[in-house]
């Protein structure tokens, strides 16, 4: 089903792919949760939410994503927005 989510979000078919990365988020898909946050954070099928965006990608962290690492890196380094806890 990833495989499936990644080639929709590749074809820019958000709202087909969102439904598959939610559902796979929920098992516990870094990767998946990793891609929620790209969604969240451009927009992209979803309204645009940077704070939901890093709630996303602090669970793919935490689940090993580097993706989602360096996606918390990059934020911390650039915006305001991240908030340390």
């Amino acid at each position: 089903m990833l495989q499936r989510a990644v080639e929709l979000f590749e074809e820019e078919r958000y709202g087909e792919a969102y439904p598959l990365f939610l559902q796979l988020a929920r098992q516990g898909d870094s990767e998946a949760m990793y891609y929620l946050g790209l969604m969240y954070s451009e927009g992209w099928g979803v309204d645009k939410d940077l704070n939901e965006a890093i709630q996303w990608w602090k669970r793919a962290d935490r689940r090993g994503s580097l993706d989602a690492k360096y996606m918390l890196q990059t934020i911390c380094a650039t915006s305001s927005v991240f908030s340390r806890e």
